[in-house]
């Protein structure tokens, strides 16, 4: 095997947009683990974010620093909905709700897996920009990187993106495996039902133009002509004026308030006027009734929560009864 192809080395290039990131002293945490696949190949990666949120989104708190939390009403009453009011419905194109179930969710979701299974590789062209919808970067996992950094030299060498999906946290995702300046970049792609043409949207078709005006337009465009693009050209004048007028009011004591951490309350035990806060994650794990009734598009009905709550009540006597007298017995023996 010649020299050159064991000692290979990534082409150096210098983005001045990663400076931002140097001065963050958080650690960045894999979202995912797992093996990219294709043929009799296994390589072990990790799932890392590679874009973060802009310097400019603010939390909503009342005067005393408190967090809010998100409150369930029902749209036609008003009536306040607890968590087991609470279920997941899917809504048609018609308008009417069918009530899915969490074990009619389950059998229809994808089955979970812990492997990037390429299916094809393809030209960079070949993929429209508007199908790339978030960039991630893969890392090598394991004791050994030789597997890795030789796909990222292939990848680069042959010019190929990797097609593949994978699964991370309950939803399947179809993702780009790009060589990227010597790391493998893993941007997920939109499915092609999401994506909208310009003859969907009404946009007028291509017609001709004049040279002459394709020229003049060249002129301006030449003009503003760069080889490269300036980091200062990407930077978020918005977030800097923002954080600087944050540094300049947390001088002054009286503008900042300390921050309460989230409570979780139950609504039913509430006061009507104080503000109630709902734990959102024990809401996503009880928004599926197992006592919903499915419906088809055409036979769907309102359903009474009244009946619904009547019937869990009636169902969770009996559970307390037979374990009281279970206990009952086995103090007596």
């Amino acid at each position: 095997m010649p020299k050159a192809k064991s000692t290979y080395r990534p082409k150096k290039k210098t983005h001045s947009v990663d400076a931002p990131e140097k001065t963050s002293g958080a650690a960045v945490r894999p979202l995912w683990s797992g093996t990219i696949t294709f043929g009799l190949v296994s390589i072990p990666v990790d799932l890392l974010s590679a874009v973060r949120p802009r310097q400019t989104a603010m939390k909503l708190i009342d005067k005393e620093g408190h967090a809010l939390g998100r409150q369930y009403r029902c749209s036609k009453d008003g009536k306040k909905l607890v968590n087991e009011d609470l279920i997941r419905g899917y809504e048609t194109d018609d308008g009417k709700m069918v009530v899915i179930t969490d074990e009619e969710f389950e059998s229809v979701a994808p089955e979970m897996s812990a492997d990037i299974n390429l299916i094809n590789f393809v030209s960079a062209d070949q993929i429209p920009p508007v199908y790339f919808q978030k960039p991630f970067y893969l890392a090598p996992a394991g004791k050994s990187s030789k597997a890795y950094n030789l796909l990222v030299a292939t990848m680069e060498h042959t010019g190929r993106v990797g097609i593949g999906n994978f699964v991370m946290r309950g939803h399947e995702y179809l993702v780009a495996i790009v060589s990227d300046n010597g790391v493998l970049r893993a941007d997920t792609l939109r499915y092609a039902d999401e994506v909208r043409t310009a003859d969907s949207i009404g946009l007028p078709k291509p017609s001709k133009v004049a040279s002459e005006l394709v020229n003049q337009f060249s002129k301006s465009i030449t003009e503003l002509k760069r080889n490269e693009l300036s980091a200062e050209e990407l930077e978020d004048r918005d977030a800097e004026e923002l954080q600087a007028l944050v540094k300049a009011k947390q001088k002054d004591s009286s503008n900042v308030v300390h921050q309460h951490a989230l409570e979780s309350d139950d609504p039913e035990s509430s006061s009507d006027g104080g503000a109630q806060i709902i734990d959102l994650m024990a809401v996503l794990r009880r928004s599926l009734s197992k006592r919903a009734v499915v419906t088809n598009a055409q036979s769907s009905t309102p359903i009474s929560l009244d009946e619904r709550r009547a019937s869990k009540r009636a169902t969770n006597a009996k559970p307390v009864i037979k374990k009281k007298a279970r206990t009952r017995k086995s103090r007596k023996s």
